[in-house]
Order: C-alpha cells, then sequence, then structure tokens
C-alpha cells in the first residue's frame, strides 16, 4: 500500500489496508504477511512472527497478521515480480 506524501494523513491508507484484510477475511486466508514500518502496520494487527523469515530483511520490518488457523512457519518468498527494476 502507498499513498502519495501529499495525500498522507487523510486516512487513505488505512482505509487501503482495512479493505485489503476484508478481502482476505472474504477469501478465508489465514493470513497476511508484509515488510513495513511496525509503528505503522501495528494498528492492524501485524506483528513479527517467529518461525516465519523473509530472508536478508531485518525481522523488525517483517510482519504477519493472523486472520484464521494457524499462520505457517518457514521461510517466506515473494514473487519475482516484486524484484522488477522499472
Amino acid at each position: 500500500i502507498s499513498v502519495l506524501p501529499s495525500k498522507q494523513s487523510n486516512g487513505i491508507g488505512s482505509k487501503l489496508m482495512n479493505a485489503a484484510i476484508s478481502e482476505l477475511n472474504d477469501l478465508k486466508a489465514n493470513g497476511c504477511v508484509l515488510l513495513g514500518d511496525p509503528n505503522y502496520y501495528y494498528r492492524f494487527g501485524f506483528k513479527r512472527v517467529d518461525g516465519l523469515v523473509l530472508p536478508d530483511v531485518s525481522p523488525r520490518y517483517f510482519q504477519a497478521l493472523k486472520l484464521q488457523g494457524v499462520l505457517p512457519q518457514g521461510t517466506v518468498t515473494y514473487h519475482e515480480s516484486f524484484s522488477a527494476m522499472g
């Protein structure tokens, strides 16, 4: 989720995150992971989860949100499109 700096502090990011979490709940997803500022994402329930690792990234910024069931343990990889250079 990204909001232009000139549009931040208007609740847009929170609305986008809440819509994404709602969609994941509708899909019956067990949870979600993200890489971001823990000071921002804690308000949505994201936290660091022992046993869930994104290599070469500080565990402080790699967080997960449990929606239902049990969060998996192990090493996470993102789809290669997240590494694309423009």
